[in-house]
């Protein structure tokens, strides 16, 4: 019985090792993939996702850039 403890401890942490394994990289390519999928046949349109490096530099210089101050409502 005191040896069936670890093992089922240990069987039960596995599978939440594996969500480590699940990056925002790995998200975005997995997106990618379905458009691709999903547009397969159909003529080339100019909305198709780009590279993972793209979009994150897309998405840095959009967090560097000041934001907009939004005007205030005049009563």
């Amino acid at each position: 019985m005191s040896l069936l403890l670890p093992i089922a401890l240990v069987l039960l942490a596995l599978p939440l090792g594996a969500c480590g394994l699940v990056s925002t990289q790995s998200v975005y390519e997995g997106f990618r993939t379905q458009q691709r999928i999903q547009d397969a046949g159909a003529p080339p349109g100019t909305d198709a996702l780009g590279s993972y490096d793209a979009y994150q530099k897309e998405r840095d210089k959009a967090k560097a850039a000041p934001a907009d101050p939004v005007p205030a409502e005049s009563p």
